[in-house]
């Protein structure tokens, strides 16, 4: 988890912070470019992209006890 974000320019081997941002001598980091963060979507990559093509068909209409029967439903159990 992110809790901080510190935005700054590489100056040869160095990042240098925006002015009045410091992070403690010895603190490990990982930079990410700001051009990486604005990267668009790869949809031949990323199947949660083409949901469309591989999700089956919502259902429209379901019984009243859908939530509470969906074994029945679903796997032909008895109803509860």
């Amino acid at each position: 988890m992110i809790d901080s974000v510190y935005k700054g320019i590489v100056k040869g081997d160095v990042v240098v912070l925006e002015k009045g941002k410091s992070i403690p001598e010895g603190t490990k980091v990982i930079v990410i470019p700001d051009w990486k963060m604005k990267k668009k979507p790869d949809f031949e990559s990323d199947p949660f992209l083409t949901l469309n093509e591989w999700l089956h068909p919502i259902i429209t209409e379901l019984p009243g006890d859908f939530a509470h029967q969906h074994d029945h439903y679903l796997y032909g159990t008895e109803k509860r």
